[in-house]
Parts: C-alpha cells; structure tokens; sequence
C-alpha cells in the first residue's frame, strides 16, 4: 500500500456510511483521486469540516496499488474560499467548475496548469462580486481550452490567413477558430458571434481573472461568449452540455 501526501481541491462527496464520506480530490501530485473520509461526519473527528466542497486540504492518502478507492489519513484545510459558498451565484459557478473536473480528468494522471487555474479561479471568484462570477467561469473554461491546446484562435482566418474584415463573424468548431465569409464552406460546424462577443473571447484569452473580473458585459455578449466557449469544450473535451450545475445556473439566469 502507497502512502503520499497530496494537496487537493474537493470537488464532490458523497454520503458512504452515517459518519463517513467517499471524497472525490482533484490533487497536484496525483490528478483526480478517490478516497473514504472514515468518520469525517463525527463531532469530535479531527477532519470534521476538512472534506467541504471547494476546500484546497493537504492530506495523507492511503491507496493499494491498481485500487479505485483510497483512503484518507490526517487532513487540515489550506483555504476554505468561505464566500463562494455563501452565495447563490458564486456557489452555482464554482459547482459547475468542480463538474468539469470531474468530467475531464482522469486518476494519477496529474495536469498541474489546471490545478493552478482552479487555485486562480477560486480565489477570484471568492473575493469578486456575485455578479462576475459568469465571466470569471467562461474565463477559466476558455482557460482551460488553452491548457488543453483547444481554445478557439481567433488573430486571423484559419483558412486564407487574412485579418478579421468581416462583418459577419464565424467561428469553425472543427477548424478550431475565425474563419471569414468567404472560406466558410457550406454546412461547416461553425459559430457567428457579434463583434462584441468576438472581442470578449479575445480579452479571455488574454487577460487575467483579475482583468476578466473588471469587465462590464451585457448579458446578451455574455451568453454569446459562453454559447462558443461551451461549443469548444463540448466538441474537443466532450464536455457534457447537461451537466447537473448547468441546469441550476439556468435557473440562476447564469
């Protein structure tokens, strides 16, 4: 049996027995993890409040070699990010992004540039205003298409190598980025996007949280900037266009 200490985010848990947890991590050192929080939900447990969603812990992790479920040893809290649970919006975008994880990693296959984004993104959104919790999302999800080598190029047509000139504005899922009115080719898989939504896909992809959290986006531009980034993580991650945290965000107006 291994033994490594990890420091990891939680992202989902799951009742297992009265007092204990099965915990879905997704560490630095070992990608995404499972393991059982045995009498986590005690009063006197000295992980009691450890295994909160959002949580980035350091733990002891206790695995057979080839098994899918660990086991958790002693645990203490780094950051609780205390403010995305406590709002409605924050809660509800901060839940979508521990879905993506889930969605697309992998166990022991570490992606370090994503665990470093989710630290970013957490704090961010944390300490910014419920209403820029959407933005601050899309960000780190066109983000996390540029880690992944997928997000959308958008300096020039993909096709004939011109500047962007046209009014009409498409964005070709397949070919991965801008292409003009005249390259496109009949029945492409391709996105029109606005020149306002087309410049916030470019300021994503540029600027930092702390940028992306300054900006003022009507939310038409908005929907129409997440339509792209969802389209991109959906046709090269497949990402799950009806995840659970989806369908709460509709509700949310998110």
């Amino acid at each position: 049996m291994s033994r490594i200490k990890i420091e990891a985010f939680v992202i989902r848990t799951t009742r297992l027995a009265e007092s204990s947890r099965v915990v879905t991590l997704f560490s630095r050192q070992a990608g995404k993890v499972k393991a059982v929080a045995k009498g986590v939900g005690k009063p006197k447990s000295k992980m009691s409040g450890t295994v909160e969603l959002f949580n980035l812990i350091e733990c002891l992790l206790y695995k057979k070699e080839n098994a899918d479920l660990g086991t958790m040893g002693d645990a203490a809290v780094l950051d609780d990010y205390h403010h995305i649970p406590a709002d409605t919006r924050k809660f509800g975008f901060g839940s979508a992004w521990c879905e993506i994880l889930q969605k697309t990693s992998h166990p022991d296959q570490p992606r370090p540039e994503t665990f470093e984004l989710t630290a970013l993104f957490f704090k961010t959104l944390d300490l910014s205003e419920p209403g820029n919790a959407g933005l601050l999302f899309w960000s780190a999800l066109f983000k996390m298409l540029a880690i992944e080598g997928y997000a959308p190029r958008l300096e020039k047509c993909l096709s004939c190598g011109k500047k962007k000139k046209d009014a009409k504005l498409m964005i070709s899922l397949g070919r991965g980025g801008l292409i003009c009115a005249g390259c496109i080719e009949e029945d492409e898989d391709a996105i029109p996007v606005s020149q306002s939504a087309f410049d916030i896909l470019g300021a994503m992809g540029a600027g930092g949280f702390e940028d992306i959290a300054e900006m003022e986006v009507s939310p038409r531009i908005g929907r129409e900037a997440a339509e792209v980034i969802l389209s991109f993580a959906s046709y090269h991650l497949g990402l799950p266009r009806n995840l659970k945290s989806f369908k709460f965000l509709e509700s949310l107006g998110g």
